[in-house]
């Protein structure tokens, strides 16, 4: 019985942290577009959906649905492959660049800010704890 006090005590410790907040500081629509823009900045060569797919873990009609709305902004575009035509790849227009540099130069700033008031051992930690709970919880 005593895992079973230790849970309920995790939790409510875990719900006073405002969890929230730390998890949900930007909306979805807004994570995924910043992390295809990155994917798509730090790629050499051709990019198709299946690929951010696939390193995002999401389905590819949530791929779809994103990529729709970023090439409606002008940050991708989408055209033929050149090694084979049945394939669309996924570029990255010069205003998508510029955006996905400034979600990095932000990104990188608030990480500063956190090793200033966390510290970077803390932060370390918490990012080898989050790795074990995420294998964890896969198995």
């Amino acid at each position: 019985m005593e895992v079973r006090s230790d849970a309920e005590e995790l939790m409510e410790k875990f719900r006073r942290c405002a969890p929230r907040k730390l998890l949900s500081s930007v909306d979805e629509t807004e994570k995924g577009i910043g992390f295809i823009l990155a994917f798509l900045n730090d790629s050499d060569g051709e990019v198709i959906a299946g690929d951010i797919s696939r390193e995002m873990n999401v389905t590819t009609a949530r791929v779809a649905a994103l990529l729709k709305n970023m090439e409606k902004n002008g940050l991708i575009t989408r055209e033929g492959s050149d090694s084979d035509g049945r394939r669309t790849v996924v570029k990255i227009t010069g205003k998508g660049t510029v955006l996905s540099e400034k979600k990095r130069a932000e990104l990188l700033a608030r990480t500063e800010l956190l090793i200033e008031k966390v510290g970077k051992k803390d932060l370390e930690d918490f990012i080898r704890i989050s790795r074990k709970i995420r294998d964890a919880l896969d198995e």
